[in-house]
């Protein structure tokens, strides 16, 4: 019988024992959630600039030109931090209209003679830009677009620094917690003893910027043209950042 007595005091000294034992004391489980507002402090810009010509080169040049506008113009008017890149560069060949007749299904590959003779050459890129002139993003548009861009947007706003808005967003949400917690205990008449367990609820909080952008390396912005750009005034609208947490309190005796 002694070795038995022995298992059994070991099991109930046992680290799993006196969880399950903790377990079963009284408590106060709530969730508790909260959600900040936050003003963007970062805003991207894309667009996409075009250049023809007859020859490769001359479609090339003219795109560049343009090119080296846009990012000295954007520059000038939003400061030498604004992040500036480039890519989804191309040189496409053009044909007339005779070309992509009914004889000529799924884009087929053509013999350039004839209705389907080169033309010419239109090259293209997408710019994107990042700037904390967030005010001044409007007006960075219109100004791209009297530069030579097409398609100029304000592509998003966002928030430098996400993590420090979830800070704020989580200790709320545990305060929240710890009120309704108090709530509950109040009203069973009981009092609210200390935090036994808190868990995260937010797993898919971080934010990942694809796409790596650098700053353009051009020679010296050319002067500035001789009207200003229009102003198009921008109030955008706070950035929302949402915590959830699952806290346990225990009933104090």
């Amino acid at each position: 019988m002694r070795p038995m007595i022995v298992l059994l005091l070991a099991l109930v000294c046992s680290p799993a024992a006196a969880q399950q034992t903790h377990d079963r004391e009284p408590s106060i489980q709530v969730s508790g959630t909260a959600t900040v507002s936050t003003k963007p402090d970062i805003a991207t810009l894309v667009y996409w600039v075009t250049g023809e010509g007859k020859t490769p080169d001359a479609a090339s040049t003219a795109l560049a030109t343009k090119q080296k506008a846009i990012v000295a113009g954007l520059t000038g008017l939003l400061g030498q931090e604004t992040r500036l890149s480039s890519g989804e560069i191309s040189v496409i060949e053009t044909r007339s209209a005779e070309c992509d007749g009914p004889g000529n299904y799924n884009n087929r590959p053509r013999l350039s003679e004839g209705a389907c003779t080169v033309t010419g050459y239109i090259a293209s890129l997408r710019g994107d830009g990042r700037t904390t002139a967030v005010t001044k993003a409007g007006t960075a548009t219109g100004l791209a677009a009297r530069l030579g861009a097409r398609d100029a947007r304000v592509q998003s706003f966002e928030l430098a620094s996400p993590a420090d808005a979830q800070r704020r967003a989580t200790t709320a949400a545990i305060a929240d917690a710890r009120a309704r917690a108090e709530g509950l205990a109040s009203g069973a008449g009981v009092k609210l003893g200390s935090l036994l367990s808190l868990n995260d609820q937010n797993a898919m909080n971080d934010i990942t910027l694809t796409g790596a952008s650098q700053r353009a390396e051009f020679a010296p912005p050319p002067p500035p043209p001789p009207a200003a750009p229009v102003e198009i005034a921008i109030s955008p609208r706070p950035i929302e950042t949402t915590a959830r947490v699952f806290a346990q309190f225990a009933i104090a005796r």
